[in-house]
């Protein structure tokens, strides 16, 4: 059988004929096809955002859903501010010293936080540490951060002193009450001001006897209860403004990574929300031999269907619960082990806003989360001092207007 070139032709074109109608065809089915709306994944919420979110406050005004205002001037966040001694196993008696006294413990303090801008050129963050007499024991120069005023950032890298200048300068048996404070210059324009000023205490426990690098030592450790009873609130709108995730943070004594730790959300005593927390902790404050006893750990827990409003206009988010379309109370349960260990609550007013307490505004935490009072349950935490946030809270600044739970 014989195929001529005019055939081969004509079956080519009928097929490209075929093809060009079929895909037509679709063309004209996909269009008459309804625009599903974009299904988010949840990811685990960043630190905090800068902007207040609110249904009736816009991203460029200056008040934040915690009662807090942009500054016109750097701002210490109090609550970033950690404070945790670093160990050496040799003591310089001192800086002039030939040789250091061996196998003896000291310590030095380390220090993070976070400020708020703005933070212009020019600007240098210093931090002052005194003895526990309240002399100037030494200074350290901090990587300052140039910033907006809408922006924020952490302070905790140190200029200008390596491991062996800080290790002689380290102490060892002095235990109590040390003062700091944390300083910004600006160089450019002649001004300075203290950004923070506090006094952490450090104290000793004998560490397990039966290691025998740990035989007759004591270790220092600085006794962080007084964050126990207080919890953070807010609206994350880091992932999605159209329609913030509720987050919360939480404190525990004696955690160990491996706890398993489960999250339940209450409205009006039903509950409409549980999440199992699968991340890393979001802070660690601990000592060199790091004994469960003396570990605090902050959780945060991310209530993924729970958010403030709904913005969205693609028909997203339909399954979420909103907070501004049910006022009411509200309970976050916290299971350790499957045992209750934490409970805190709150109030969404009838304006469809998480009632605030005023205790940020008032003590001038800074940022955008609600402080609130957080009932301890169980025996998990082992020992603590209840009362600590009385005279410890935010190192010694005292804490007005907050009212534990009972």
């Amino acid at each position: 059988m014989q195929i001529t070139f005019n055939k081969i032709v004509a079956f080519c074109e009928s097929r490209i004929a075929f093809f060009a109608i079929f895909f037509s065809l679709a063309m004209t089915s996909a269009a008459q096809l309804p625009k599903l709306p974009k299904i988010e994944r949840p990811k685990p919420p960043k630190v905090e955002q800068t902007q207040p979110v609110s249904p009736n406050v816009s991203s460029s005004s200056a008040t934040t859903t915690a009662g807090a205002t942009v500054s016109t001037e750097a701002h210490l966040l109090r609550r970033t501010i950690q404070v945790v001694p670093r160990r050496f196993t040799r003591w310089w008696k001192n800086s002039a010293a030939a040789e250091p006294v061996y196998d003896t413990y000291s310590w030095a303090p380390e220090i993070k936080f976070a400020v708020t801008g703005p933070v212009p050129a020019g600007s240098r963050i210093t931090v002052e540490f005194d003895d526990a007499n309240g002399k100037l024991w030494f200074s350290q120069k901090m990587r300052t951060p140039e910033l907006n005023a809408d922006a924020w950032d952490w302070v905790q890298d140190v200029e200008e002193m390596n491991s062996d200048a800080l290790e002689k300068k380290a102490i060892t048996a002095q235990t109590g009450a040390f003062p700091f404070r944390v300083k910004i210059k600006n160089a450019l324009s002649g001004t300075e001001s203290i950004l923070f000023a506090g006094k952490y205490k450090i104290s000793t426990y004998v560490p397990d006897q039966k290691i025998p690098d740990y035989k007759g030592k004591r270790e220092f450790y600085i006794d962080e209860d007084w964050r126990l009873p207080m919890g953070w609130l807010w609206l994350n709108a880091v992932n999605n403004e159209n329609a913030p995730v509720l987050n919360a943070q939480i404190w525990f004594r004696n955690l160990d990574s491996s706890e398993k730790l489960e999250s339940f959300l209450f409205y009006n005593g039903r509950q409409i929300s549980k999440e199992i927390v699968q991340r890393s902790a979001e802070t660690v404050l601990t000592n060199a031999i790091d004994e469960q006893p003396y570990r605090w750990t902050l959780q945060t827990f991310f209530f993924s269907n729970v958010r403030a409003f709904n913005r969205d206009t693609n028909g997203a988010f339909r399954d979420s619960f909103f907070l501004d379309k049910n006022p009411g109370e509200y309970e976050i349960r916290i299971l350790r082990g499957g045992e209750l260990a934490r409970s805190m609550k709150f109030n969404v007013g009838a304006d469809g806003k998480i009632t605030d307490n005023g205790v940020v505004k008032n003590n001038r935490i800074g940022g955008v989360r609600f402080l609130l009072p957080v009932k301890i349950t169980g025996a998990a935490d082992g020992k603590f001092n209840p009362t600590a946030w009385q005279s410890d809270a935010f190192y010694g600044n005292q804490l007005s207007g907050f009212t534990p739970a009972q």
